[in-house]
């Protein structure tokens, strides 16, 4: 099976949404939400797509922003992939994209923050010379139960 990998358009738009659907993610919480980083707020946002058959079958979301401190820097995110297609090389060839994308436009650096259940994902990373700069920890604080 033959994938494309590319910049997602305004085509792609219902395509996205029925991937992240069958992935268990909101798109349209995806694509509107603002990404605060550890470089502040993102100033351009992109979809890289995996796409057969008009059928996309993985996706990340870039987000490209200014840190005062480094310039302009690239942050990737939900980044996913249909489960028969894990263990075929799709990861790699949609994080290259990623990489030429941020080299294009000459960024300072390229973030990304993953999930550590995601072995998978955070070796992808690391072979592809992505350095593990510290480890976060979500920290919650629940008050009472929702009734609805």
């Amino acid at each position: 099976m033959s994938v494309e990998v590319r910049i997602a358009d305004a085509l792609d738009r219902q395509a996205l949404k029925e991937f992240y659907s069958r992935e268990g993610m909101d798109f349209q919480k995806l694509a509107s939400r603002l990404t605060p980083s550890a470089s502040g707020m993102a100033k351009e946002t992109m979809f890289i797509v995996g796409v057969t058959s008009e059928i996309v079958v993985a996706a990340l979301r870039l987000d490209i922003g200014q840190d005062p401190s480094l310039g302009k820097v690239g942050f990737v995110q939900h980044f996913e992939i249909e489960d028969e297609l894990e263990k075929t090389d799709l990861g790699l060839k949609m994080l290259e994209k990623a990489i030429e994308i941020a080299e294009e436009k000459n960024l300072r650096c390229l973030d990304a923050l993953i999930s550590e259940e995601k072995a998978d994902a955070i070796k992808l990373f690391k072979n592809s010379m992505f350095d593990e700069h510290h480890r976060e920890v979500l920290l919650r604080r629940d008050f009472k139960t929702r009734i609805f």
